[in-house]
């Protein structure tokens, strides 16, 4: 039995959540027996309920408080449900988006760039599973990532851009592909709280248009006209809960400003949120692996975001229009919501594209897993 550390997993993150299901499915699959390991932060509840086993580190202030526990004999650990670093045949990073001038430089160092060469010295290899990567123009940046490019059997940059931004740190790095979001291959699961008749044009909030943006109250006031805009048009709108807390208060703050309440759906579960989207009409969304749910499952979008990552999806679905600004000036983007609600053909158009597009990127993660458990089957 293999056992896989992943990295970069949250669960108050639905689209790191969705990520662990993908590589725990895919697995299962491929009939690969593995214990999957990650580091004990977060609630222990929700670790327990994916089967996860711990790794003895914890990191504060630069020092392994766990170390100790490698001293204790094999057996004991295992009664704990705690692997050793040492014990470890394959390690996935899932981080989604956190290496970068965006983030600080201690993410990378810390989870990947401070130990890797030693992993891949003793033949453990090391995958970056497809996120966004970049850029790099601040040193401490540069400096946290490299031995990453340098040292991992395999960095999957998820989108042209990230790819460049790689190359840029190291033009000769061998081990850099490109390759889309790897959620795409995993189906949902049916959501008791959705109803059709009463559920259909999807919203899906993100608090990280406040902290990532300066024009936070601008897309706030986006989303109360987009969603009167639905309601003027019968369409049925309704918020869906992606995240935490923050997007709940978000969501309060929408609703405070609408001239009737909408319906707000919480299901708390990645794959449920992933099977509500499937069944909306449409979707307007900020968040990103809201984005991805959506467009591998053929369901038209229109998108507002705050990183390069939006775009370059869109671009890779063959509808980057569907990305709108929300500044000073929203006469734009809700005109692209009115065409996207009220021109049916429009709407059938944008749905043949997507799904068309979706074909080649389930092909390219299928091939990314194949060369990702070639690395273990030597």
């Amino acid at each position: 039995m293999l056992n896989v550390e992943v990295k970069g997993i949250s669960f108050a993150n639905k689209g790191a959540e969705l990520m662990l299901h993908a590589i725990i499915a895919e697995f299962d699959k491929r009939g690969v027996a593995a214990r999957f390991v990650v580091e004990p932060t977060g609630p222990y509840e929700r670790r327990v309920a994916f089967g996860l086993w711990q790794k003895s580190r914890y990191i504060r202030k630069r020092i392994n408080l766990l170390a100790p526990v490698n001293w204790l004999p094999k057996r004991l650990r295992h009664m704990f449900g705690i692997i050793s670093e040492a014990e470890l045949d394959l390690i996935l990073d899932a981080s989604g988006f956190a290496f970068g001038d965006q983030w600080s430089p201690l993410i990378a160092h810390d989870r990947l760039g401070s130990s890797i060469a030693k992993l891949t010295g003793k033949g453990v290899p090391v995958v970056v599973l497809p996120q966004a990567l970049g850029p790099f123009q601040k040193l401490a940046s540069k400096k946290a990532f490299l031995p990453v490019l340098q040292h991992a059997n395999k960095v999957y940059a998820r989108d042209e851009q990230s790819l460049n931004f790689c190359r840029e740190l190291l033009p000769d790095a061998s081990n850099l592909q490109k390759c889309p979001d790897f959620t795409n291959l995993i189906k949902g699961i049916p959501a008791a709280e959705f109803d059709a008749a009463a559920h259909q044009v999807c919203f899906i909030p993100n608090s990280k248009m406040l902290e990532k943006r300066n024009d936070g109250q601008q897309y706030i006031a986006f989303m109360v006209a987009a969603i009167e805009m639905a309601l003027k048009e019968n369409k049925k709108p309704f918020i869906l809960i992606h995240e935490a807390d923050a997007d709940r208060r978000l969501t309060a703050t929408i609703q405070a400003q609408l001239s009737q309440q909408v319906p707000v759906l919480d299901p708390g579960h990645a794959l449920k949120i992933k099977w509500i989207i499937g069944q909306s009409s449409v979707v307007v969304s900020s968040r990103f692996h809201g984005l991805v749910s959506a467009l591998s499952q053929g369901v038209p979008v229109l998108a507002t975001g705050w990183s390069h990552k939006y775009h370059e999806l869109l671009a890779d679905y063959g509808c980057a229009q569907q990305l709108v600004e929300v500044g000073d000036d929203l006469e734009q983007p809700l005109n692209a919501l009115q065409r996207l609600l009220t021109d049916d053909d429009y709407q059938s158009e944008l749905r043949d594209v997507i799904k068309a597009q979706g074909e080649w990127q389930r092909a390219a993660v299928k091939k990314m897993w194949d060369e990702t458990f070639a690395l273990v089957a030597r």
